[in-house]
């Protein structure tokens, strides 16, 4: 549950409870209301019928449940679904029975590092990019754990026992997967968990992404991940349900390419290599829970090749757009050592999108009413045209110097902001003082209930 709400300054501003108290002190609703009854109802009647020439007052919780349910359907984000369901029991209720059919505006929010400094309650802060606020939420369960946002509405998480599970920040929903101990082995000379050279191994050195796809469209809580480790360099999948881990083949090639990133589409699963080169997967190779190998799809990467000489790209992500897949490059440049922290002081992108007829990457450089989100991350996409504050043709982006944490084990999470791919221009979406952190930096994921 929202606890309390701050803008990125950490001033104070009107949280969910607030509102729903000042609904009640207008006569708005009834918080023990289930319906007209007894001495109740002469109340009813005269808050319904009184008014003036502008409006009539409507006592809203005597409102038939269907249409309460057509009111719910038309709230547009998730802030004002958790005020419906906290109105009264009734419409609790109604919102318990339309949850799965309603579909927010799709906006990220960043889940913040950490604080481990009198902090009891394990409250962590996620910041609403639409609105500029932040929430407080206790989410012991994310503490002294990896993170990585999707645009699920869940964060894959991993923890210094490599048990591996999909957390939902707001419903504390989870699923629980395999364990990674047996995938990932750590040196026996790392006794202590707390030791400072174990957490710079697992940051760095084991697991280096966990990135959750949504393998079925027709049941919405098919879900499976794939996990990225050995220095990028092995992957194995699993699906909601499976007993343990399918091996992934990774492609063998004479120029050494590491796999980089992995969406799911129409069934398959695509993962791409640093070189932009793009192998894929049928979904239901993996039931098989033996070693699964690749089809190979070779798009011509001689303008990537170029790109990356001229550029000098560290990191690059693949991202679903629609029916398109994009490739985005980030051009991490002017490496400094500030405030005890290696940072980059600057960033820039560059996007192709993939023409499988021609076999090409085509670059792009105007991505519409759209917005990319990449990083320390699943890659995302979303439509801007009825999203508040979020800023169309513009790539999202959050620390994932990986190379830069293992430097004497110093926290990370400093290298964010937004890129504007068309006008080629940096800035700041947050500007607090709370990303830093030597297990999670911030990740960014889309919010559902």
């Amino acid at each position: 549950m929202l606890i309390h709400s701050t803008n990125s300054q950490s001033t104070p501003s009107c949280d969910v409870v607030e509102l729903v108290e000042k609904w009640r002190s207008n006569g708005m609703v009834n918080p023990n209301s289930q319906g007209k009854q007894n001495k109740d109802e002469d109340e009813l009647e005269e808050l319904c019928t009184k008014g003036n020439d502008k409006s009539q007052m409507v006592f809203l919780t005597a409102l038939p449940l269907d249409v309460l349910g057509a009111i719910a359907m038309k709230l547009e984000t998730i802030e004002d679904f958790i005020c419906f369901t906290a109105v009264c029991r009734d419409w609790n209720h109604v919102s318990t029975l339309i949850k799965h059919q309603w579909r927010p505006i799709q906006v990220s929010w960043l889940l913040l590092a950490e604080n481990t400094h009198e902090n009891p309650g394990c409250v962590r802060k996620i910041f609403n990019l639409a609105n500029n606020k932040c929430y407080q939420l206790r989410l012991p369960e994310t503490f002294k754990t990896r993170c990585w946002g999707s645009a699920y509405g869940w964060v894959a998480m991993v923890d210094s026992d490599f048990n591996c599970q999909l957390f939902n920040p707001l419903t504390k929903a989870r699923i629980s997967f395999p364990t990674l101990q047996n995938i990932v082995i750590a040196p026996q000379t790392y006794e202590d968990k707390d030791d400072e050279d174990f957490i710079c191994w697992l940051l760095t050195g084991s697991i280096v992404r966990v990135i959750v796809l949504k393998v079925s469209q027709n049941d919405p809580n098919e879900f499976a991940i794939m996990v990225l480790y050995k220095d990028w360099e092995a992957a194995v999948f699993a699906r909601h349900g499976d007993q343990s881990w399918t091996p992934v083949e990774v492609r063998d090639s004479p120029i050494h390419a590491s796999m980089v990133d992995v969406v799911a589409m129409n069934g398959h699963v695509y993962v791409l290599y640093e070189d932009g080169q793009i192998e894929f997967w049928n979904v239901e190779e993996f039931h098989r829970l033996e070693l699964v190998k690749p089809r190979k799809y070779s798009p011509n990467t001689s303008v990537v090749y170029a790109s990356f000489k001229e550029t000098g790209a560290e990191t690059i992500y693949l991202v679903q757009s629609g029916s398109d897949l994009l490739m985005v490059l980030r051009c991490k440049i002017d490496l400094r050592y500030v405030v005890d922290d290696y940072v980059y002081q600057n960033n820039f992108f560059e996007v192709y999108r993939l023409n499988p007829k021609e076999k090409t990457w085509e670059e792009i450089e105007d991505l519409g009413d759209r917005a990319l989100f990449v990083g320390g991350n699943a890659s995302m996409c979303v439509s801007v045209t009825h999203a508040t504050n979020l800023q169309r043709g513009c790539i999202y982006f959050t620390d994932d110097d990986y190379d830069c944490w293992g430097m004497q084990c110093k926290p990370s999470g400093r290298n964010m902001g937004v890129y504007d791919l068309k006008n080629d221009q940096v800035w700041q979406f947050y500007e607090g003082d709370d990303t830093r952190s030597v297990f999670c930096p911030p990740t960014l994921f889309i919010p559902q209930l």
